[in-house]
């Protein structure tokens, strides 16, 4: 998966370290790359969570092709000021993940080196790892945000959290329930489809986890109301299905440096805005990593290093929206009659069943056979069954 962050760097890549070409005005245009330099992009933030630590490095692109190139077969490792080494493999193409699992140590700086398959080498600053700041009661409230009604995530800060340089990241995770799960299917006995009962639940519970790609940036600042300071991590709309059942948020907080601070606000403005050509863009800007090979080679990307806390909560829809209709699920589900054989060489009931695109809903006063998307009928079929290991009722 590519995360904003990362999409941004790639879009930089392209619009900033490219020359483009942009013909006409008015009428639709490709536009298209008029000289290309080559560079590398290295995104990371190691973290002092005892983990598999991750590096990926991949090549700027040429606008039109839209895809990025990793960067493979190279030598990549972190040395902390103890000389403490530490070093990647390649887990994937172009994502490089730690030998032995670590966590920074808060006081100690690091400093990533990369060696790239031909021989060009690239250096990071040195980073302080920064001491570990604590998340103040994580909440969800529901709030009308610019006319729009839904839950807030958010979290408290306080003094001892002023001037610091913050930045967040979540998982959300959520239970599912097929609106039209039956608990039966349909078999041919006798030349006949006849409902036939499925053995459990299998289909009718599922959950989903989704990763924040969002650059989320807080500076907290000294305020004299006298009230207790709240920092909006997310916001979801009341008509999210996601939040039709129970819903679950693991949000980070991850103290960081002024200088990796500068460089995310940075990129979040130049990702701001989805037009492509917005005046607004700025030149290249460069990160902590350069090259020890050719001095006037440009690299993107940053070495981010953080220090992380975490929490996380649930709650039901109902207990924010009780005896309220629950938001609308990703189909409509509404069941029709499929017919036994058509003429026209449109699909019957055995096609839609054989092509698993619908699934036995009810049966109607007159003995059809009524039908429904699969996915009303059965959530594992987009979602897993599996209770996460964390889940609580």
């Amino acid at each position: 998966m590519i995360f904003k962050a990362q999409i941004g760097i790639l879009r930089i890549a392209f619009l900033m370290l490219l020359g483009v070409m942009v013909y006409g005005c008015i009428e639709s245009f490709e536009p298209e790359t008029e000289t290309f330099e080559d560079a590398l992009v290295i995104e990371t933030t190691i973290t002092n969570e005892v983990q598999q630590q991750e590096v990926i490095l991949s090549r700027a692109f040429p606008l039109e092709e839209l895809v990025s190139t990793p960067e493979v077969n190279a030598s990549v490792t972190v040395v902390d000021d103890l000389d403490n080494q530490y070093n990647f493999q390649e887990i994937n193409p172009g994502r490089y993940g730690s030998v032995t699992q670590f966590g920074i140590v808060p006081g100690r700086t690091y400093q990533l080196f990369v060696t790239t398959n031909d021989g060009r080498t690239y250096e990071s600053d040195p980073v302080l790892g920064l001491e570990p700041t604590p998340m103040n009661n994580l909440t969800a409230s529901r709030i009308t945000n610019d006319g729009t009604e839904g839950m807030e995530i958010s979290v408290e800060y306080d003094n001892s959290q002023l001037s610091k340089y913050l930045r967040y990241k979540y998982e959300e995770t959520y239970k599912i329930v097929a609106p039209s799960w039956s608990g039966q299917t349909l078999r041919l006995l006798g030349g006949e489809l006849v409902p036939w009962p499925i053995y459990g639940s299998v289909g009718r519970t599922c959950y989903n986890t989704d990763i924040s790609n969002d650059i989320i940036l807080n500076r907290p600042q000294e305020s004299n109301s006298g009230e207790v300071q709240r920092f909006s991590v997310r916001f979801i709309d009341r008509n999210n299905f996601i939040l039709s059942h129970r819903y679950s948020i693991l949000v980070k907080q991850l103290v960081i440096s002024q200088e990796s601070y500068r460089y995310l606000e940075t990129l979040e403005e130049s990702t701001a805005e989805d037009d492509l050509f917005s005046p607004s863009q700025p030149g290249f800007f460069s990160g902590n990593v350069r090259s020890t090979s050719n001095d006037d080679e440009k690299v993107l990307g940053f070495f981010h290093v953080a220090t992380v806390t975490s929490q996380r909560i649930f709650f039901n829809y109902n207990d924010y929206f009780p005896d309220e209709e629950l938001p609308p699920y990703v189909d409509a589900c509404l069941p029709f009659v499929a017919p036994l054989v058509t003429h026209d060489g449109s699909p019957d009931i055995f096609d839609l069943l054989g092509d698993d695109v619908v699934r036995y809903h009810s049966t109607t006063p007159t003995g059809d056979i009524a039908v429904v998307s699969t996915v009303c009928a059965d959530c594992s079929v987009m979602w897993d069954t599996t209770i996460p290991d964390f889940w609580e009722e």
